[in-house]
């Protein structure tokens, strides 16, 4: 009953669109914390945040601004009310949030609601990564401030009547935050065209569980944009209005959703399907060690091999409905137990286990990770022979991820979340002398200690495309903190993709990590010796765990086997690579990633351009023969109309509007922190609706208890 798939999981892990979780609103929760906030007033919006995070958050003001600027351009519309953004310095903070009805998972990364259209989310530490959640949360604001006809919460009979799916809401949310495809949906996309799973748009409509709407939805939104053009976007999402969602999609591009779910799925097995052949399969360089088979469940997370590499703490769902941390046989996969609990333990409320995982003490003996307990993130110290906690270490920190111990098991680093920043910090094993090794605003992430104790590695977003002046956030790189001078050398070879989840080999020779630098994440080597970086691995699909941020490798120091994440057939396997270090081969050379366009490979009939385009109502069958449409002063036209009488007096195309573009550029509609008002908040009631009264009884670990609901919200 509690069991699914493993896109079923990451669906209720991600969360669902704001429109389900606003009917929960007012419910009561359990509030550690006293969060006594304050408005920053922007043109456009309300940012509440409270004293420790105020640095962050006038950044997240001026990102919400040009964030603002970016999807009103491509959508074509403009706010007549400023919109309400809550913002938490940690995921821990962001759980005690009583803007919303019940408390945000582990893996939700911000909601907005329709009846208030305010969008709540935490830092996460990482400014590019906050960007992200901020401008797919305000797509949603766009949205809903279209469908209430820019009244927050008026237009409920439109939102019940256009009934909008996963894969339009969410699909939409991820292209205009992400742009066009990305490596991670390019990895979902090659493994349901390998497995034959690409699901039609029908099949996404009534089983969103089954086919996650994030990717799917960002794959065909994508298409979307670059065929039609992404003025497309907007002008479907505004005739939904009037008819629902296929009227919508018939009068802006011409084909009912059948057709277009038929040309998008040819177009994605015409791009992906041919790379078969020239990569490989994990089982056929590496050998399995945690998969359905062997050790239940279909979520197999952040693994952590013992020294010795005899046995591996994991996360998993396993065939339960919580992710708890496993004990598995190093070699076999075969499960032991379960190390302590975590949702249904009234210690531990869950594990952090998204973007964080567990590491071994030197001796092997003893297991540390990060857990929420209480109002904040703790770093619990296991005996794991006996299964039973030693320690737990509270930092006073917002947040704790990824703990890794020191080569003589005295002292541990972890990325600590402090006022909405990610820092390193180390802590002797006692929960003594907590020190602070960075202080700014780069994230810095997946620390872990070097084996003669002088280096700890980390990704990081620092190097010369990071500004925070503009706000313009770089990629992530591997870099090394030198402990001895407390200097940061960000490694040569990593102007590209994303770089992050270091491990050190046994000899302190060698850093392995994982990059998608060539459009597929993969295992690399970089050599100290040569100051040269090597590909280990050429994957079909990838090595990635539920998000590009997630750790995903392990390296037994004693027996030299590295263990992996790796994404097949809808499922994340661990596997392992005995001697990785000999799949080395000459040093890695930048190759152009393929991005020939999908739409490039779909053979269309020529446009026909000899009938007219009209703005809204009328269907034109010749852009929805793969014409891309652009808006104009006069309207919408084909991309290969000339331009009309009154826009240009020479046969020239006007410029396209493109959220890759606006998205490229920094400076679009970034404010200065000086147009900003600040201001003392002021709590305001008011009821929503009127309601039965209602009254319940509970019962669980955590205890016995009362609910009970008003007879209005």
């Amino acid at each position: 009953m509690f069991r699914r798939t493993a896109p079923a999981l990451l669906l209720l892990l991600l969360g669902v669109p704001g429109v389900l979780s606003a009917q929960y609103f007012g419910r009561n929760k359990v509030q550690y914390s006293r969060f006594d906030f304050k408005v920053i007033q922007t043109e456009h919006f309300d940012v509440y945040y409270y004293d420790r995070e105020r640095t962050a958050a006038l950044d997240a003001a001026r990102m919400a601004e040009r964030s603002y600027g970016r999807l009103s351009k491509v959508l074509n519309h403009e706010f007549r009310e400023r919109k309400p953004i809550i913002l938490y310095a940690s995921h821990s903070d962001f759980q005690q949030t009583n803007a919303l009805g019940e408390a945000p998972g582990e893996g939700t990364g911000g909601v907005t609601d329709f009846e208030r259209n305010r969008a709540v989310m935490p830092f996460t530490g990482s400014y590019g990564e906050f960007e992200h959640v901020l401008q797919h949360e305000m797509t949603h604001q766009f949205q809903y401030d279209i469908w209430s006809h820019g009244r927050a919460g008026a237009g409920l009979q439109n939102l019940i009547a256009i009934a909008p799916p996963l894969w339009f809401a969410e699909g939409m949310a991820e292209y205009l935050s992400l742009g066009p495809i990305n490596a991670e949906t390019a990895m979902w996309l090659r493994d349901a065209s390998l497995e034959g799973k690409l699901p039609t748009i029908d099949q996404m409509t009534q089983d969103p569980y089954t086919y996650f709407p994030y990717r799917f939805g960002h794959a065909l939104w994508s298409y979307i944009g670059e065929r039609w053009g992404d003025e497309a976007v907007g002008a479907i999402l505004k005739a939904t209005l009037s008819g629902g969602i296929e009227p919508a999609f018939k009068r802006t591009i011409g084909l009912s959703l059948e057709q277009l779910s038929d040309q998008w799925r040819d177009a994605v097995q015409k791009r992906y399907l041919p790379e078969i052949g020239a990569r490989a399969k994990a089982r056929a360089i590496a050998d399995e060690l945690l998969t359905e088979k062997r050790s239940d469940g279909t979520l197999h997370l952040a693994p952590a091999l013992s020294p010795d590499g005899s046995a591996v703490a994991y996360f998993s769902e396993k065939n339960f409905y919580f992710v708890d941390l496993y004990l598995a046989d190093g070699t076999t996969g075969k499960v032991k137990r379960r190390i302590l609990k975590s949702g249904i333990s009234s210690n531990y409320e869950t594990y952090r286990f998204i973007n964080s995982q567990a590491n071994w003490s030197p001796d092997g003996k003893y297991l540390a990770f990060a857990a929420k307990r209480g109002p904040r993130d703790v770093v619990v110290i296991v005996d794991v022979a006996r299964n039973k906690e030693v320690k737990h270490i509270d930092v006073k920190l917002s947040g704790v991820t990824t703990p890794s111990w020191s080569p003589d098991g005295t002292q541990l680093v972890f990325t600590g979340y402090d006022g909405g920043l990610s820092d390193l910090f180390v802590v002797n094993r006692d929960g003594s002398n907590l020190r602070r090794l960075t202080t700014d605003k780069f994230a810095d992430l997946h620390p872990v200690w070097s084996p003669d104790g002088s280096t700890i590695a980390f990704a990081t977003d620092r190097g010369p495309r990071t500004d925070f002046k503009t706000l313009a956030i770089g990629n992530f790189r591997i870099a090394f903190y030198d402990l001895a001078t407390g200097t940061i050398r960000v490694l040569d070879h990593m102007d590209h993709g994303k770089n992050v989840s270091p491990q050190w080999a046994p000899d302190g020779r060698s850093l392995a990590f994982v990059s998608d630098r060539n459009g597929v994440s993969n295992v690399f080597l970089y050599e100290l010796g040569d100051q040269q970086v090597y590909q280990l691995t050429d994957f079909y699909t990838g090595v990635q765990g539920i998000t590009p941020l997630s750790p995903v490798l392990s390296w037994a120091r004693q027996a030299d086997r590295l263990a992996f994440v790796y994404y097949e057939a809808g499922k994340y396997d661990v596997y392992t690579l005995a001697n990785p270090r000999s799949l080395k081969r000459s040093p890695y050379q930048p190759q152009a990633v393929d991005s020939t366009p999908m739409l490039a490979r779909v053979s269309t009939p020529p446009i026909d351009t000899t009938r007219s385009l009209q703005v809204r109502d009328e269907v034109r069958p010749q852009v929805g023969e793969g014409g891309s449409i652009y808006r104009t002063q006069n309207g919408f036209r084909s991309s290969s109309e000339l331009a009309r009488s009154g826009d240009t007096t020479q046969a020239q195309l006007s410029q396209p509007v493109s959220i890759s573009a606006l998205m490229d550029s920094a400076n679009y509609s970034l404010p200065d922190t000086s147009e900003f008002t600040l201001k003392e908040y002021r709590v305001h009631f008011t009821p929503d609706y009127i309601a039965r009264p209602s009254i319940g009884y509970a019962r669980d670990n955590f205890g016995r208890g009362f609910s009970a609901g008003p007879p209005f919200r």
